[in-house]
């Protein structure tokens, strides 16, 4: 199958930066365009495998950076912690099945439940760890003929965003579209219009926003044929190979609502729960205690569950 290409950024090295990243996973697994995995979802009891199709191909970074997590066991056990009405949002906090039953009817008491089981302090140990491969840097260093390089020390966790308004990113042939059972890479909107560089091929350095460019393991399930957070701010990068299992998932979770809240999807969760994220943010303008901003989530009552990431095929 033909290889996609950006309009402007040749792809050609891209194999190059993703094969065999270090620390993702042991041995040197033969990588093909299409990766797949299986995400285990749990709701009321009863367990839904579903299977997803990766386009390594148009968005090798963010397919890494998800394939990386994945192997590392970073989003097994975790929970939808923003139900929104086209898309379940995951990545973020892990699940406690005594602490989620006795706080989730409280939106204060969430909040406290979202600071203690937060899983930012284990991915920046990752990345420390150099088990998360690097796409975005804070500096370049110019070699004695005036090439410019980057370096290890530079290395800044976050993700290039591979999307259709950042930096050339528009995928000529392809793409895919924010549609019905895809996963969108997430990012919370930065007050900072910091700079940095970014590395879309092995030979490529290239100034860009850190606002474009800041996504790191939250990622968005969508439910709905449409949704506002789409292909043109969000890097879509799987999609459904089967919608089987995914339609009996959302189906129960619906017939849930229906039967315990009279269909009022609203009375399902704990709205206005407040949350501190980006807590890590490297360019954050907030005192070294307080980098964190504050948005709000949506949090389920009977909670959705992500209980593992499996890569079934590279």
């Amino acid at each position: 199958m033909k290889s996609n290409i950006f309009k402007k950024i040749a792809l050609c090295c891209a194999s190059a930066i993703i094969a065999c990243s270090v620390g993702a996973f042991a041995g040197c697994n033969p990588e093909t365009n299409h990766p797949e995995v299986r995400i285990t979802y749990e709701f009321n009891g009863e367990n839904y495998a579903v299977e997803y199709k990766l386009y390594r191909n148009m968005y090798p970074h963010t397919v890494r950076r998800f394939v990386e997590l994945s192997e590392n066991g970073f989003y097994d056990n975790m929970i939808i912690h923003n139900y929104q009405t086209n898309d379940w949002f995951t990545g973020g906090y892990t699940y406690n099945e005594a602490d989620y039953s006795a706080n989730v009817d409280n939106a204060g008491q969430m909040s406290d439940y979202f600071d203690t089981f937060s899983k930012e302090e284990a991915y920046n140990e990752l990345f420390t760890a150099g088990k998360l491969s690097a796409s975005v840097y804070s500096n370049v260093r110019y070699d004695d003929n005036g090439k410019t390089y980057v370096v290890a020390e530079d290395a800044l966790p976050t993700v290039m965003g591979e999307f259709k308004n950042n930096i050339q990113q528009e995928i000529e042939k392809g793409a895919l579209t924010a549609d019905y059972g895809s996963l969108k890479m997430f990012y919370y909107p930065k007050e900072s219009k910091q700079k940095i560089f970014v590395t879309p091929t092995n030979d490529q350095i290239i100034l860009a926003d850190y606002d474009n460019n800041c996504a790191t393991s939250v990622f968005a399930v969508q439910t709905g044929l449409s949704s506002t957070y789409s292909e043109a701010n969000y890097s879509v990068f799987a999609s459904l190979k089967t919608t089987d299992v995914f339609d009996d998932l959302v189906a129960a979770v619906k017939a849930y609502i229906d039967d315990n809240y009279s269909g009022t999807a609203s009375n399902f969760y704990t709205a206005n729960v407040e949350a501190r994220v980006d807590n890590y943010d490297n360019f954050s303008n907030k005192p070294v205690n307080d980098k964190g901003t504050s948005v709000t989530f949506n949090v389920p009552k009977q909670p959705i569950k992500v209980v593992s990431v499996k890569v079934i095929k590279y």
